[in-house]
């Protein structure tokens, strides 16, 4: 009977997981590289090149290489849907993680409708589309989660071993989800209890061992990052209320369906106060730095933790004793997926819009640019990518942006540089290098491409803007 139950929830888990990871397949391509994405697969692409440290990337990234590698070897077999694809297979192998970890804290039922929950999520659908470190590094934690709870069940450390090499492995994709070793180790120590001691302390001792191991010898830059890190806080327009409105907008099924599900399983309350917890270590840390950057990724890592308890309170619903009112109750948990479902897909829709699709602007300039050539553009990193990966610039500092021509490290006049983008988008020119370039007289415009994006206004309402890209030719 038990290996009834078990094979059952595995075809379960698997269709949830396979019709999500298809469907998000099918979707990779709706928009062009992102702005992050341009970065990584070019390190990537540079990494494999065996550049990666003598670029100095890991001054200024939050993580190792590990993910820009990652994302070159995909990009490099399908282009930007094979860098999305990678990340993609690394968070379905999360939620696969997720639903046993769930299954194994609170039951089969609350497993399955918190993996159908948590699948349906808009900020883990778009993190799962980006070809960006956090998906790695949710799937790091979430396998490291699973593994602590088979320690539970099962008693044997391999899971420990395991736990811990997950963990960094997702904290050296980056950095600062090293924080939710706390949510992981508050949940070791509870399903542990008298042997968490050893565990805690072997825990320790292995993660600190392999992170200096990979880190040490690469000091000089990664201690650069930090020190950089702890002075750069860019805001790009984005107040406080729209930060905490988006941290309340995605995380209102957990807020609600978290507490109850806690409150439910009467026998692991305590465990249930530290998964839900973990929901707010980001929210707090975006509205305490005013920091809009990454908000929507770093909350998927809360909900890793919240979302076991969805799907107890979900599955408390569906399993309500026969009588007048079951019916009643499970058209309640099949309504509230539903809400959900719909929420989350309005979101991910939205985050797909969230920048504008420069690939138009891009292909003329693949099918124009020679090697050699040097070009400014303000949203630099997309383009770089795209060049850089069908060969029109022999290197990634071929392509100048704002912030290196406003600090000196275009030693040539304007009037010599090539090439002139101007995305009137986040990355604007400043006025004196628009005039400068306008003063030359050899600058025609060749391409001129909208986009239409959506984001959050000031109102907190979301609006969609048009975004005009122009490419110049220098015909000197």
């Amino acid at each position: 009977m038990l290996m009834k139950s078990l094979t059952a929830y595995r075809w379960w888990v698997g269709g949830i997981i396979g019709l999500w990871f298809l469907a998000s397949l099918l979707t990779l391509n709706t928009n062009g590289l992102f702005f992050d994405e341009g970065i990584y697969i070019t390190a990537g692409l540079r990494t494999l090149e065996g550049y990666g440290y003598s670029d100095r990337y890991l001054t200024w990234f939050g993580g190792t290489l590990l993910w820009p590698t990652l994302a070159g070897l995909g990009y490099r077999v399908a282009g930007a849907v094979g860098a999305r694809a990678v990340v993609l297979l690394a968070v379905s192998g999360g939620l696969l993680a997720f639903a046993y970890a769930a299954r194994n804290l609170f039951g089969e039922r609350a497993g399955l409708w918190g993996t159908a929950a948590l699948a349906l999520n808009g900020a883990l659908i778009s993190t799962a589309r980006l070809a960006v470190y956090d998906g790695l590094a949710w799937a790091g934690m979430a396998v490291s989660f699973w593994a602590i709870t088979e320690l539970a069940r099962r008693d044997h450390r391999k899971w420990l071993l395991l736990a811990v090499a997950a963990y960094v492995l997702g904290a050296l994709a980056k950095y600062p989800t090293g924080v939710m070793l706390f949510p992981l180790l508050g949940v070791l120590v509870l399903t542990r209890r008298k042997k968490a001691s050893l565990d805690l302390l072997l825990f320790g001792y292995l993660g600190a061992l392999v992170a200096l191991m990979t880190l040490l010898p690469l000091r000089e830059q990664v201690a650069t990052y930090f020190q950089w890190r702890l002075t750069n806080t860019p805001s790009f327009g984005v107040t406080l209320p729209m930060i905490a409105w988006t941290a309340l907008s995605f995380s209102l099924p957990a807020l609600v369906l978290a507490p109850v599900g806690g409150w439910l399983r009467r026998e692991s309350r305590l465990l249930g106060g530290v998964l839900l917890l973990a929901l707010f270590i980001w929210p707090a840390y975006h509205i305490l730095r005013h920091d809009p950057v990454s908000i929507t990724k770093h909350l998927a890592f809360g909900y890793l933790f919240a979302y076991p308890l969805v799907g107890a309170a979900l599955a408390a619903l569906w399993d309500a004793p026969k009588g007048e009112f079951r019916a009643l109750r499970r058209a309640v948990a099949v309504l509230l997926l539903a809400a959900m479902a719909l929420l989350g897909l309005t979101q991910a829709l939205r985050a797909d819009r969230g920048w504008p699709d420069l690939r138009p602007p891009a292909q003329y300039l693949i099918a124009h640019v020679r090697p050699g050539e040097r070009l400014l553009i303000n949203e630099s990193w997309p383009f770089v990518a795209y060049l850089y990966g069908e060969g029109r610039i022999s290197s990634p500092w071929d392509v100048y942006d704002t912030y290196r021509v406003t600090h000196g490290e275009l030693e040539a006049d304007l009037c010599e540089v090539d090439w002139f983008v101007d995305v009137r988008g986040s990355f604007a020119w400043p006025e004196e290098i628009l005039r400068q370039i306008e003063a030359c007289g050899t600058f025609r415009p060749v391409l001129s491409s909208t986009s239409w994006v959506v984001n959050i206004g000031s109102d907190l309402r979301y609006v969609e803007y048009p975004v005009e890209t122009v490419v110049w030719r220098n015909y000197r």
